[in-house]
């Protein structure tokens, strides 16, 4: 019994240091300093980073009309040469993306004072679990306060840019509300189209008989003709056979009467019936 209690005192020591290394890991403010000269990651140095992003470069741009369609007409050859390849370019133009579409949601007034109105009130940055450096932004407009997280490696090289505002939660479930009510509004029109086509179908099927079984009538009618002249040898004074051929006509013109045309003479012949 002792022996079991020691082993479960030793995991729980073992637990509580693993959580403490990570609490120390994921501290406010703190690097791998391993990795990471702590004379130059530092709170100024992170606070310059984020600066440097947010007003001097972003909303520099954002007011000389660049947009993320222009973007690399505008920019490509003022960052991209001066890295090895097209990684930090890439990075950035990713970052003022995210920022482009974050800034209505931030806020300001006016292009005239957005430069007042958007500021960087406080940065963190932490060691992360992958041993990268995150540094944070805290952005401020007159809406809404918004993330601007920015990964760095020991050289001060960018890896990685995202901007995300900070809705309400109103906000939040209005935006949830509209999107399920335009999801569930596509499905039913799609349901409802199915439905009325579905429906056609017994329609369209009709029509379609119909007509077959008019044209099936009237070739018959036909057919039986032929079959009759066929058999005949005096075909001239034949009344009966006249009257049979004009009702044929009738039947295939789809008329209801032989008012329209006359039966002048019958003639037969040896070579094959062709019917028109």
């Amino acid at each position: 019994m002792k022996h079991k209690i020691l082993v479960l005192g030793v995991m729980l020591s073992c637990l509580l240091c693993f959580t403490g290394c990570g609490e120390q890991q994921d501290a406010k403010n703190s690097i791998d300093t391993n990795r990471y000269a702590p004379e130059q990651f530092n709170d100024d140095s992170m606070r310059y980073v984020v600066n440097y992003f947010e007003n001097d470069s972003f909303e520099k741009w954002f007011l000389s009309d660049i947009t993320p369609e222009n973007f690399e007409k505008e920019l490509y050859l003022k960052i991209a040469p001066a890295s090895e390849n097209d990684d930090q370019y890439n990075v950035i133009r990713k970052g003022y993306d995210s920022w482009y579409k974050a800034v209505d949601q931030i806020g300001y007034n006016s292009l005239e004072t957005l430069e007042n109105d958007i500021n960087v009130s406080d940065v963190t940055y932490n060691m992360n679990n992958k041993g990268q450096l995150v540094v944070t932004g805290i952005v401020e407009g007159t809406k809404h306060k918004a993330e601007m997280v920015i990964y760095m490696d020991n050289r001060f090289n960018v890896t990685d840019i995202g901007v995300t505002a900070d809705k309400t939660l109103g906000e939040k479930l209005e935006n949830a509300g509209l999107n399920t009510l335009m999801g569930m509004g596509m499905a039913f029109s799609i349901l409802i189209t199915i439905s009325l086509i579905i429906c056609l179908f017994p329609l369209i099927q009709k029509l379609g008989t119909k007509k077959s079984d008019k044209k099936s009538i009237a070739e018959k009618a036909i057919d039986n003709t032929v079959g009759q002249i066929a058999e005949k040898e005096d075909l001239s004074n034949d009344a009966e056979l006249v009257a049979v051929i004009a009702a044929a006509i009738a039947a295939y013109e789809g008329s209801g009467s032989t008012d329209g045309f006359r039966v002048r003479s019958i003639r037969k012949v040896n070579s094959n019936w062709k019917k028109f």
